[in-house]
């Protein structure tokens, strides 16, 4: 059969024209335009989120190595502290066993008597190392002409115990305040030939390196010229003093300072000296009383 046979052609229809819409009618617009997304999963920008998540871990992964190192540091230094600790405490140790027998050693000593020893000691240095020659130049400064010594006697030790004792049981001779313990008391035995001469002589013992003299004994000779006494005195033993300075004068403006030389003690069988060469200085003779002539003094 052929198809393009006369009978099967169609007719032609007329053109249908399109019929014109009516003017000032507008359809609505769409509520939502859904967009077109041909892809199996969303996208989303994850790219800040995985910067911040590195960081973070870079971040933490530091601070693990900073605790690790000061953790490992500690464990170092504590070592090192539990050493010295047990050192230190291994040296109180031996310390402590050193005093023990430091101790007992010294529970062993008799320390009283040893405490005597060392004042016997003292006392005995005391007495050897006193200078008779500097005292006998003291006394004779102050010896008037008419005063004669027969005995001069310091007391050291257990006698200047006794004396003080006794003087202050009798109400004697009272130490000054603030003297110290190397005052050395004097007991001066005499003659004198008035009571002026003694009196001098006794007010010439206030005077430093003297103090606190006292006038214990005076008893007058059959022959009424004579007066013996006996005077107890505090001495302190020091250098002498050997500048003078001028009455009125102050040591930054003043004049200069006048020595004065003190005469020497006389060596046995030596010429005597020439009278001016002392005129001042009373008799040396006066130290070693010898029997007048006539049998009276």
């Amino acid at each position: 059969m052929n198809p393009m046979a006369p009978e099967d052609v169609m007719p032609e229809t007329p053109e249908l024209r399109p019929r014109p819409a009516p003017v000032g009618v507008l359809a609505p617009p769409p509520e939502r335009v859904e967009p077109l997304n041909l892809a199996r999963r969303p996208f989303l920008n994850s790219r800040p989120v995985v910067r911040v998540a590195l960081l973070l871990w870079l971040l933490g992964l530091a601070l693990l190595l900073v605790n690790l190192w000061q953790f490992l540091g500690y464990r170092a230094r504590s070592a090192d502290k539990r050493k010295q600790i047990a050192q230190s405490e291994a040296g109180i140790e031996i310390q402590r066993a050193a005093m023990a027998r430091l101790q007992k050693t010294l529970d062993g000593f008799n320390l009283e008597a040893q405490n005597q020893k060392v004042d016997f000691l003292n006392k005995q240095i005391a007495e050897r190392t006193f200078s008779w020659s500097r005292l006998l130049d003291r006394i004779t400064e102050r010896m008037p002409n008419d005063v004669r010594l027969n005995r001069l006697t310091p007391l050291t030790g257990d006698k200047a115990e006794r004396q003080l004792q006794r003087e202050g049981a009798t109400g004697g001779a009272r130490r000054p305040a603030g003297a110290s313990g190397d005052l050395v008391p004097l007991l001066i035995t005499g003659e004198s030939r008035n009571d002026e001469a003694l009196l001098s002589f006794v007010d010439s013992l206030f005077k430093p390196p003297f103090t606190d003299a006292n006038l214990a004994r005076e008893e007058r000779e059959e022959d009424g010229k004579t007066l013996k006494f006996e005077i107890s005195v505090q001495y302190r033993p020091g250098p002498p003093a050997a500048a003078v300075t001028a009455p009125g004068a102050t040591p930054d403006t003043g004049p200069a300072p006048k020595i004065e030389e003190l005469p020497m003690p006389k060596a046995p069988g030596a010429a005597p000296a020439p009278a001016s060469a002392a005129p001042s200085a009373p008799r040396a003779t006066s130290l070693h009383p010898q029997p007048p002539a006539g049998g009276k003094p």
